[in-house]
């Protein structure tokens, strides 16, 4: 590997993967984008057309090292990426601040290159066993605060590597480290996160409702998309995105399976996953990662996340009394429901030993610096993705999918790399809330992760 760049980890299935880069153009021009400023009368709400989107997606060709795709396969692709996440260090609320952000950023985009163990817009794989019509589920990603599309890349490409779609959605209501979106003549603007420049819990809980309201649009905006591409009303033409990372759109047209559709997110994102599937029933399953449920409103509590199946998948120390009361709230109201006479199926798991910060890339990355300032849980980062992985893929194969469907390939979900000896085994690991049972076989290639609450 003499000189090459460090690669994320490998995905635990059996395909591999590939992505590609999708923007549609704002028609409305720049007012159409929502940035969202410190003074809530100053933020505009509205959106005309969909924020961009990065597909995931299973191909026969293994991802090599290629000078030309670098760039496209930097895990920081933009400048503007560094600059977002050293803000949420740094406040930027003065110029020496600003400068100290900027000094840092320089220095961490130059010589931190980073890959994707995915290839760049290879063609999508044709797999055995996939219905008569070739068609893939698919599973739309909603990053958290501070987070962007690229945040969560190991989760997603372990979800495409098992025969899944993943789309992510790159947020434009501020909440990202940063965002871009192509305006009407196809140019690149870029939106930055809005409040950085004051403490998070000085934004008041309506701006953040607003923020929510806003991204729940977006995902729907995307599954109008989704469909238009399926059927082919969208050309090549229409997507911003030029050059290596562009997606084609006639190779995703007629590939995917709007008949079976799941959001999951963390965090804001897990909001927007359970609001989301509240108001649009082409959503048809939802999983949710530490949840932040105080932006929430109550109306979104009374549609009961549309009565999909629901997993709440937790970490540990992402925990405290008004989010456990509304939580609450939530699973109470979801239990007192039926849907066809029949109980909602929802599902809570809580993984011992992990904090917030588990749930994204950068914990598997740099593992002692996240431990040390006590980012990252005691447990092992790359053990916790593989938890994590094994729950949400057998809840997707037994809620999502038609029965004997056989793919996309859950069972398969290997360990899939080497992990410290010391470690407690997935049964010890895994905690489970007050009056859920579980069945998890330690350390199984075939695990089936069942709780009822």
């Amino acid at each position: 590997m003499g000189g090459r760049p460090m690669h994320l980890p490998k995905p635990t299935g059996p395909h591999h993967v590939s992505f590609a880069d999708f923007e549609l153009r704002q028609t409305g021009g720049e007012e159409s984008v929502s940035v969202l400023s410190s003074d809530p009368e100053k933020n505009e709400l509205k959106l005309d057309d969909v924020p961009s989107m990065r597909f995931f997606y299973p191909t026969a060709e293994e991802p090599k090292w290629c000078l030309a795709d670098t760039q496209a396969r930097r895990w920081l692709p933009h400048f503007n990426y560094t600059w977002g996440y050293f803000s949420k260090v740094i406040q930027p609320s003065s110029y020496l601040r600003r400068f100290a952000i900027w000094t840092i950023s320089c220095f961490m985009h130059l010589f931190m290159w980073l890959q994707l163990h995915c290839s760049v817009a290879k063609p999508m794989l044709e797999l055995e066993g996939e219905d008569e019509n070739g068609r893939l589920p698919v599973v739309i990603f909603s990053h958290g605060m501070w987070s962007c599309r690229t945040t969560y890349t190991i989760t997603c490409c372990d979800m495409a590597s098992h025969g899944y779609i993943v789309v992510v959605v790159e947020h434009l209501d501020g909440s990202a480290v940063a965002a871009k979106y192509r305006d009407e003549k196809g140019k690149k603007k870029w939106i930055t996160h809005a409040f950085a420049e004051r403490p998070f819990d000085d934004t008041p809980i309506s701006d953040r409702s607003k923020q929510l309201r806003k991204r729940v649009g977006e995902i729907r905006k995307v599954v109008d998309a989704l469909e238009m591409l399926d059927s082919g009303l969208l050309t090549q033409n229409s997507n911003g995105v030029k050059g290596r990372l562009s997606l084609d759109v006639r190779m995703i047209c007629g590939r995917i399976d709007m008949s079976h559709v799941a959001i999951r997110g963390h965090s804001f994102g897990g909001s927007t996953a359970i609001v989301a599937c509240g108001l649009d029933k082409r959503l048809k399953c939802c999983i949710a990662e530490d949840a932040w449920w105080q932006p929430i409103e109550r109306p979104d509590f009374d549609r009961l996340a549309g009565k999909v199946p629901l997993v709440l998948v937790n970490t540990e120390h992402f925990e405290w009394d008004d989010l456990r009361r509304l939580r609450n709230l939530f699973l109470e109201a979801r239990d007192e429901s039926q849907l066809d006479e029949q109980p909602l199926v929802t599902k809570l798991f809580t993984i011992k030993g992990t904090r917030h910060m588990d749930q994204c890339d950068f914990p598997v990355m740099w593992p002692r610096v996240f431990k040390a300032v006590k980012l990252s849980g005691t447990a092992d980062p790359g053990l916790v993705k593989d938890i994590t992985s094994r729950l949400c893929l057998g809840f997707l194969h037994r809620y999502l999918l038609s029965p004997g469907s056989g793919l996309p390939i859950y069972f398969s979900v290997m360990i899939s790399r080497s992990y410290p000896t010391h470690q407690p085994r997935f049964s010890q690991i895994l905690g489970i809330g007050t009056k859920l049972a579980t069945r998890i076989p330690a350390l199984s290639p075939s695990i089936e992760a069942v709780s009822e609450r």
